[in-house]
């Protein structure tokens, strides 16, 4: 007897891990309208919570600049040449990895009460958190694409390559996304352990210094630089930065190993999400 894609979330897996992951590899894209109708109304929601509705998303990173400016180029006198521009490169797609991640992680457990009256496809919650934040970068290039005005000769065609970051970025927001979202429906406060752990990452990553800058500083403590050179978000925020502020060519082999490693977390991400799916109803 044929499978029923709404079999996907109700019961218990009958296949094997290989089975599983494609079987839900394929009802995601099946549910490709679902999880944009989710991404755009959870856009919104968002909307209707505050005052300025979505001069947020060109507001809220710009502050986020300004903060950064102030603290770092002026409070610790450490400015890089056009270092507006500098610090953007990297806080807009960090800002976007960050709220990825946090709406993700609480994605499921929002809808607890869905998933308790009706048959639901859950994987689509934490895919649906990366589409609607992919809105929040769009909309912050707005306040990047203003900073050129003040530095023309920053602004390459190099700029044109950054479709191809952001795909290296979703590869591994998305592994990250689903792993978080499941385990937190089963540990209380989770999701604020990792919005801590986001912010210890965002002074462990290039975003406010240069990678070279950093790598200096861990090569004084041998087990910091190894986590350094581990860490994803270190290669594609260089990435960003060189398009965005050297105006240059990114390292494209950094930017392909990123992106290749990411598949086996994404398989195994699914298919652990795939065997405590089950029991999100009971837990909720």
């Amino acid at each position: 007897m044929q499978t029923h894609p709404a079999e996907l979330s109700v019961g218990h897996p009958r296949r094997g891990p290989i089975g599983l992951i494609v079987e839900t590899l394929v009802s995601i894209g099946e549910r490709r309208r679902l999880i944009w109708y989710l991404a755009s109304s959870s856009i919104r929601r968002n909307e209707g919570k505050s005052v300025l509705g979505n001069a947020w998303l060109i507001l809220d990173p710009t502050l986020q600049l300004a903060i950064y400016y102030l603290l770092v180029g002026v409070v610790l006198r450490r400015p890089e040449p056009a270092f507006p521009l500098f610090l953007f490169a990297a806080i807009l797609p960090w800002r976007w990895f960050t709220m990825a991640i946090t709406s993700a992680t609480e994605s499921v457990r929002r809808e607890g009460r869905v998933m308790q009256q009706i048959a639901f496809p859950q994987i689509v919650l934490p895919a649906a958190a990366i589409v609607s934040s992919v809105a929040s970068f769009i909309f912050g290039l707005i306040p990047l694409g203003a900073l050129y005005l003040v530095y023309p000769e920053r602004l390459s065609v190099w700029v044109l390559t950054i479709p191809a970051i952001m795909l290296v970025q979703v590869l591994w927001t998305l592994p990250l996304a689903i792993a978080l979202s499941a385990v937190n429906v089963f540990v209380q406060d989770f999701s604020n352990l990792v919005k801590h752990g986001l912010r210890l990452a965002f002074y462990v990553s290039p975003a406010l210094f240069s990678f070279d800058r950093l790598t200096d500083i861990a090569g004084n403590y041998p087990p910091l630089d190894t986590i350094l050179l581990l860490n994803p978000m270190v290669w594609i925020l260089n990435a960003y930065r060189s398009v965005l502020y050297a105006g240059e060519s990114p390292d494209w082999i950094a930017l392909l190993i990123t992106g290749l490693t990411s598949i086996p977390f994404t398989l195994l991400s699914i298919y652990l999400f795939r065997r405590l799916s089950p029991s999100f109803a009971k837990v909720l």
